[in-house]
């Protein structure tokens, strides 16, 4: 089995048609969304509506809930402010209360999932060091746990002996006696300055994770972004250039 776990879409309807013809090559048999569908991106209706049509798990992120507004969430910033209030109209009631039944984590085939920090989710955290790996491994006991929020794909593997942090890699084989926090990085808004959609697969029998990066046209992307007249830095950072 072949499980593939995005992230962080962003209501990036380009990153998402490319993804689904890279799935397709990749003999992915199911689809898991860790969060963040809508928001900064000039698509969010296509985007909810594929996530809804494909992923047979869905988690429900930071944004999701602002844009919904089913919950409080304490977000400052007056970009996304301004294109949540966008993203709301272009939602309808319905899509509002199918993402106000989404939960923030779940555990599935001895495998925690969840948007944020683990620990405590819809807490917003951004888990990208060993010393935040090192707080969050001690909260669970399974062997592995996927994560998004950082929009950067990251592995970081526990041993008895010491945790390390895995960069920049295609493919890594698991091991038995050892423990994973996987970031599954973002399909709609990567954050490493690379401007390629990050997703993770993880084959079950072969016991290895492959860290998927597809080129797509963030171009257009950004385009469609300023022509709605959304906040340009959603656009410019969807090309990696902030």
């Amino acid at each position: 089995m072949r499980t593939a776990y995005i992230s962080d879409l962003h209501g990036n309807i380009h990153a998402v048609e490319s993804l689904e013809k890279d799935l397709k090559t990749q003999g992915v048999e199911r689809i898991v969304c860790l969060g963040d569908i809508l928001n900064f991106g000039a698509n969010p209706k296509e985007v909810l509506e594929w996530v809804k049509e494909n992923c047979s798990l869905i988690l429900r992120g930071e944004h999701d809930t602002f844009v919904s507004q089913c919950e409080d969430v304490f977000i400052t910033n007056p970009d996304a402010i301004k294109v949540a209030d966008w993203t709301y109209d272009q939602i309808d009631d319905d899509d509002r209360e199918y993402i106000s039944k989404l939960p923030k984590d779940a555990e599935w085939e001895n495998i925690i999932i969840t948007h944020d920090e683990p620990s405590v989710p819809g807490s917003m955290y951004f888990v990208t060091s060993l010393k935040d790996a090192k707080d969050t491994f001690s909260c669970y006991t399974e062997q592995i746990c996927f994560y998004g929020h950082t929009h950067i794909p990251l592995i970081f593997e526990k041993s008895t002996e010491s945790i390390k942090l895995i960069r920049d890699i295609e493919e890594y084989v698991l091991e038995e006696n050892k423990q994973y926090l996987i970031s599954v990085g973002s399909i709609g808004q990567p954050r490493d300055k690379d401007p390629r959609l990050s997703y993770i697969i993880h084959d079950e029998v072969e016991k290895k994770i492959l860290v998927r990066r597809v080129e797509y046209d963030c171009d257009k992307a950004a385009q469609e972004i300023l022509k709605k007249g959304l906040p340009p830095i959603f656009a410019a950072s969807i090309t990696g250039k902030i």
